[in-house]
């Protein structure tokens, strides 16, 4: 067991035909392997680990190059920053004290695609000053990846100031109430929820306001907002929203934010994507869309594009109730995997 508080282990190996950690390593195992441990065998001249089921997960070569320690932990940090890994490997791997001539990674596509072999060879080692590069002249920019909005606005959210949440505020309770005068009573409750779903500010009474409003646009809207979560009630929820889109006016596009959510309960991701790009591009700093986004970016793996959604979102309203699971999250990856922080 190397790592008790995590639960995972590299499998025990049989009393070593060599001395030193080097021949426990390289010691066939003896007895059945539990199922979820980590085999450690020697092949060929090199260290393979290998799954219970016997896939093979990571090897290195016996044959290397000694050094530092610490050289050899910045080593086994890029490894993982680059590359990723098991972290009981790596870190079996980082005690070694030496980079081995190739290591090759068997990377198992969490999203069903075919896996892959990542072989890297090291031709030399050798230890050179950290100067740093210079940055004069150069700016930060964002990147982002298909599905995503494009990268023009992903750096004006991420990078720029955010709309001061007053000034917001003021913006919408303006549009509310010219929709109010204007006889559009949907329009300006959606004001109000685009203020919130923004700024994370409630609107006190907003509730009792749309039930003692007698319009029949305002009452189909919060009817469908009150139903159960289940498929049926999500199918007739983005039915409805859809009908009520011309009566939204400018604010149709909230409509589709919580259209996106029905559609996800549907189990229709890329519709739910696709509103909530249309929600972006209505509403640039619309946090909620963010937040969403990143989520559904998280249940198809890309954690990368997940995290350039909500970092997005926590500029805009770093102190947004919608980002509290993201933070748990964050705090609890730094906890159990320190080695990546």
């Amino acid at each position: 067991m190397l790592d008790k508080a995590r639960g995972r282990t590299l499998a025990d190996a049989a009393p070593p035909k060599r001395t030193g950690l080097g021949g426990l390593l390289r010691s066939a195992l003896s007895g059945p392997k539990p199922q979820g441990d980590i085999s450690v065998e020697s092949e060929a001249g090199h260290t393979v680990y290998a799954a219970a089921e016997g896939r093979r997960l990571f090897s290195y070569s016996d044959e290397g190059t000694r050094i530092e320690p610490d050289l050899g932990r910045r080593f086994v940090q890029f490894l993982r920053e680059r590359y990723h890994g098991h972290p009981l490997i790596l870190e079996r791997l980082a005690s070694e004290g030496r980079v081995p001539r190739e290591i090759q990674y068997s990377a198992k596509d969490m999203r069903g695609f075919p896996g892959s072999t990542i072989t890297l060879r090291v031709q030399s080692a050798n230890v050179v000053p950290d100067s740093g590069i210079p940055l004069e002249g150069y700016r930060r920019v964002v990147q982002g990846r298909p599905g995503l909005p494009d990268d023009a606005t992903l750096e004006r959210v991420t990078l720029g100031a955010a709309p001061d949440s007053a000034q917001v505020r003021e913006r919408r309770q303006m549009e509310a109430k010219e929709s109010v005068d204007a006889g559009r009573m949907l329009d300006s409750v959606l004001a109000f929820f685009e203020l919130t779903l923004q700024t994370g500010e409630a609107v006190p009474g907003l509730g009792e306001a749309i039930q003692s409003t007698p319009d029949a646009d305002m009452r189909r809207f919060w009817e469908v907002m009150l139903r159960s979560s289940d498929n049926a009630a999500a199918s007739t929820m983005a039915a409805t929203l859809v009908e009520l889109r011309a009566a939204a006016g400018p604010h149709a596009h909230v409509l589709k934010s919580f259209e996106s959510g029905a559609r996800r309960t549907l189990n229709e991701p890329q519709e739910a994507h696709a509103l909530l790009l249309e929600v972006i591009e209505a509403n640039p700093f619309f946090t909620w869309a963010y937040t969403e986004l990143g989520d559904i970016c998280v249940a198809d793996w890309d954690m990368g594009a997940a995290w350039l959604c909500w970092d997005a979102a926590r500029n805009i309203a770093p102190g947004h109730h919608l980002l509290k699971d993201v933070s748990a999250l964050e705090e609890m990856l730094a906890a159990k995997h320190p080695e990546y922080f």
